[in-house]
């Protein structure tokens, strides 16, 4: 089996794999529609495409109050810079990549550890953006998310699973209180309002190859970043999603929990205490990681299969918006731009497809390019988080 092929397999829940989707080798780009010029900041190389100006969006700031004897971090405002900057300069961006109220705020690369038959665990380098050098610096820490704001992330170290989550204040790289665990975690995400965690509980590592296809998941505990873990609540893996990592993400509104399913509906939704819910509407029909729009009109979705293509629609009015000559739509910039990922048009025929680049598209169809150019099928190909800057 392909080291591709494997990556694939076992890790298409990831919403922030870089692996394009799989089938597209024989499809040609459709003809990009003409573009329109715009100001924009590069970091490093040059402007190559240009696209149109990036809309606020709203970020709620609700939790629960923080022990007493914990140091309080406040939430931090969310940005209200919506500079366009890129950095074209080399496959792995060096200096911030951002849009509308949305920023590349971290990535990682990824390595297969091989053994003597088979690859046994998916390793990630992560890179975070530092505030003081202004650039991505190399970390030792084996997980992570960020959250909005850009000024703090919660990490994880040392072999997973692990038994702490660490908060780190990103503006000196230094972390603030570690958060320990009776069951051990291999997985934490920030809520949107930038003070609740969902922390995964697993009772392996869950990027393990050795133990794909076995439910790893525990359960999860849901916390303010500024207090203790509370109760652990028991939820084993979904039967309907090999994958050996499963992590519980936040739903677009951030009121309940959310894991991937491998199957439409793609999302399954819990309450904070792990009881399911009912699936919010549209929110579960699109395995596209970038999923509805900040203001819940649009969804991505894959096709139609003549391209790579992504249809966005109106599902308010179930109406087609725009189809894209993209991969894969990544995440949103804000309610008109997409991050995605895209060959050279040109090019986008068999192995070409895996030559590609992150980009920022426009409903209209405008295209701007983000980084430079890389292969995506190799090791070492780096995946993109995004959060509110």
């Amino acid at each position: 089996m392909k080291l591709e092929t494997m990556i694939k397999s076992a890790f298409t829940d990831w919403a922030e794999e870089a692996q394009v989707p799989a089938g597209l080798a024989d499809r040609a780009l459709r003809r990009r529609t003409r573009q329109r010029s715009l100001k924009i900041v590069v970091a490093m190389g040059s402007t190559v495409l240009l696209a149109g100006a990036a809309a606020v969006v709203a970020v709620s700031a609700t939790g629960t109050t923080p022990r007493p004897s914990a140091p309080v971090i406040r939430p931090e405002a969310v940005s209200m810079d919506t500079t366009l900057r890129t950095d074209l300069s080399d496959s792995f961006p060096r200096h911030l990549v951002a849009a509308g109220h949305t920023a590349v705020a971290a990535y990682f690369t990824g390595r297969w550890l091989p053994s003597a038959k088979k690859p046994k665990n998916f390793e990630r380098t992560w890179y975070l953006y530092n505030q003081s050098s202004l650039t991505y610096q190399k970390t030792s820490w084996t997980y992570l998310d960020v959250a909005p704001g850009m000024h703090r992330a919660a990490v994880l170290d040392g072999q997973l699973p692990t038994s702490r989550v660490g908060i780190l204040d990103l503006s000196t790289n230094k972390v603030t209180r570690w958060i320990s665990f009776d069951h051990p975690v291999g997985g934490v995400s920030w809520a949107p309002d930038g003070r609740r965690l969902v922390v995964t509980a697993y009772d392996w590592n869950p990027d393990s190859f050795e133990h794909y296809g076995e439910n790893l998941r525990t359960g999860f505990y849901v916390m303010d970043a500024d207090a203790e873990p509370g109760t652990f609540h028991s939820l084993p893996g979904n039967s309907d999603n090999p994958n050996s990592r499963t992590d519980f993400k936040w739903s677009h509104s951030g009121t309940m929990l959310k894991t991937y399913t491998a199957m439409k509906p793609f999302w399954k939704f819990y309450d904070l205490n792990g009881k399911p819910q009912p699936t919010p509407p549209f929110e579960a029909d699109s395995p596209e990681p970038a999923g509805l729009s900040p203001n819940g009109d649009l969804l991505t979705e894959f096709g139609p299969s003549t391209g790579p293509n992504i249809t966005v629609t109106n599902v308010k009015t179930n109406t087609v918006v725009a189809i894209l000559p993209i991969e894969q739509a990544k995440a949103w910039a804000d309610d008109d731009h997409l991050f995605a990922i895209g060959c050279a048009e040109k090019a986008c025929k068999g192995s070409g497809e895996f030559h590609n680049r992150l980009l920022l598209v426009g409903l209209d169809g405008t295209i701007t390019p983000l980084t430079g150019f890389q292969d995506s099928r190799k090791q070492g190909a780096w995946s993109p988080v995004f959060t509110h800057r």
